[in-house]
Parts: C-alpha cells; sequence; structure tokens
C-alpha cells in the first residue's frame, strides 16, 4: 500500500483547504498536523466538514515555526526574543557533543513535546494509536529520538509509528530524468540516513515501529508529477525491493494568502512554504489520480 502523505496541515485554513483537495480530488490519504498552530482547531473541524474521506494523522513535532505551547521561562533555548522558535537543527544536532549543553536542551525540548503530543490527543480515536514524525526531520536527530523513547515510555503514549526517514536508492533509478535534483538535498538525504541508521542502534524497538519505506527528502519541495511518475514506475519495476508499505511525502499546502504569510515566523519555512512549487505538488498528488 503506498500512502500519499502531506506535511504542514493546521498552519493556517486556506493551506489546509489546499491539502484536503487533494485527498478530494487525488491519492492523498494521511496528513500530519501541526501540534503548535493557533488555527490548528479551526483547521481540524474544516478538515471534519470538507474532507470526504478519513485520513491517517500524524503530530507533526515542531521546533522550527511559530510559538512553542509552553510558557517562554520554561523553554528559553528554543525560542528568541519575540517568544518564537529559534533553534536550528545543527544546534541541536551538536547538543549531542558539546559538554553541559545537552541536559537543558532536551529537558526543554521534551517539556514542549509532551504539550505538542497532548494537545493533539483528542483528534486520535481511542484505540488506533497516535503516529508521529517532525517539522524538518528534527526527530531524527539521536538526541530528539530519544526524548521520544522517553516521553512514550514515561506518559504511556500509545505510538503506533514513528517516521524513519531512510531512503533506498532504488526510488531513484535514473536519477538523472528526474527535474529539480538539487545537491543539498542529496546531502540532507545522506544525512538523514545515516541519523536514522544511529536511531536503529540506540532505539531498535522504536525504529521498529515504522513499518514503511518512505520517499520525500531527496525531492523535498519538488514532487513534481514528473518525478512522481518516475518514482511510481521504480516501485512498480522492482517491487520486491521495497517494503508492502510505502509513505510518499508532498507538501501540498501552499500558503498563498498575504495576511497568512506574514505570519510565518522562520525565513526558510516562508520561502518554502509560500512558493509556488507547492502547488505542483498538489496537482501531482491529483493528477496522477487521472
Amino acid at each position: 500500500m503506498i500512502e500519499f502523505h502531506a506535511d504542514d496541515y493546521g498552519l493556517f485554513p486556506e493551506a489546509s483547504r489546499r491539502i484536503i483537495e487533494c485527498a478530494n480530488d487525488g491519492y492523498l490519504s494521511g496528513i500530519s498536523i501541526m501540534p503548535n498552530s493557533p488555527r490548528l482547531e479551526e483547521c481540524m473541524e474544516i478538515l471534519k466538514k470538507e474532507c470526504k474521506k478519513e485520513l491517517k494523522l500524524t503530530i507533526h513535532l515542531n521546533l522550527v515555526e511559530g510559538k512553542p505551547l509552553s510558557p517562554a521561562e520554561e523553554v528559553p533555548d528554543l525560542i528568541n526574543e519575540e517568544g518564537n522558535f529559534d533553534i536550528s537543527f545543527e544546534e541541536i544536532l551538536l547538543a549531542n557533543i558539546i559538554p553541559g549543553t545537552k541536559s537543558d536542551i532536551k529537558a526543554q525540548i521534551k517539556t514542549e513535546f509532551k504539550r505538542q503530543i497532548d494537545n493533539c490527543l483528542k483528534y486520535f480515536p481511542g484505540g488506533k494509536g497516535i503516529r508521529l514524525d517532525s517539522h524538518r526531520h528534527y526527530h531524527c536527530i539521536p538526541l530528539i529520538f530519544d526524548i521520544i523513547d522517553e516521553l512514550i515510555k514515561e506518559e504511556g503514549y500509545d505510538v503506533t509509528s514513528v517516521r524513519i526517514t531512510r531512503e533506498k536508492p532504488e526510488f531513484y533509478k535514473g536519477i538523472l530524468k528526474f527535474e529539480y535534483l538539487k545537491p543539498l538535498n542529496v546531502v540532507k538525504a545522506i544525512l538523514l540516513n545515516t541519523l536514522c541508521f544511529v536511531d536503529k542502534i540506540r532505539h531498535g524497538d522504536l525504529y521498529s515501529l515504522y513499518n514503511s519505506d518512505f520517499s520525500g527528502v531527496m525531492f523535498s519541495g519538488h514532487m513534481t508529477y514528473k518525478n512522481l511518475v518516475r518514482i511510481l514506475k521504480n516501485i512498480s519495476s522492482n517491487r520486491d525491493a521495497f517494503k508492502e508499505n510505502i509513505e510518499l511525502l508532498f507538501h501540498p499546502g501552499a500558503v498563498l494568502e498575504e495576511e497568512d504569510a506574514d505570519l510565518i515566523t522562520d525565513a526558510s519555512d516562508a520561502s518554502f512554504m509560500t512558493s509556488g512549487m507547492r502547488l505542483k505538488e498538489g496537482e501531482a498528488v491529483k493528477r496522477v489520480r487521472k
């Protein structure tokens, strides 16, 4: 089974409606919800009323965009003077090895993640468990994977899946025939593959909860129709190389409304979320159905 999955649901209503269109008119079957969004409850009500099919939900743990759910005094190292998240992937990665920083940052992230998970539990029906991933794949950093493992054990969360962003090269056979191949995404894919390998060694049981193969980093923001068709052909022609379940990641929730774009707090997020490529990703999910 292939799950067509969209990240970043719930940040803004109109952007979220563009994601719902991919479910109603296309193959989209799963979404990750932004747990700290001030508009999340409104967007979840829109999902309930306007989406024509039931989608798989995942909590999109977030240390990048917007404000934390925790009081500022509880997470001072995660935010800037305006109270918005301001801690990079690299800073957390370095906290694993720099003496004196790991324990403070770890405790603050753990505090915030507990609030984010608790804020979303009401959207998960009893008995079905919850799924976890993260904005910009921060959860692949071993320190954060440690935190997730601890929270599950300490809080008794019924977590049924944590996304593992290890991409098999078989997805990308004939790589030169793809479009929008960017060296930076290749580096990101290699880095995340490496970090997930470390996570597997440290937390094999948690790692094994994810029973899907994954594609979405190599062409992050550029999962166009052409690229999607090539990936699907590679899956079809070499099916034995893949698990039964496969997750293909998209970002079709384009933020086109100026008043919403002005509220995006992270500069990289602003350029990524307002990009017209997000519309192309949405069209890919809808067009492939036809």
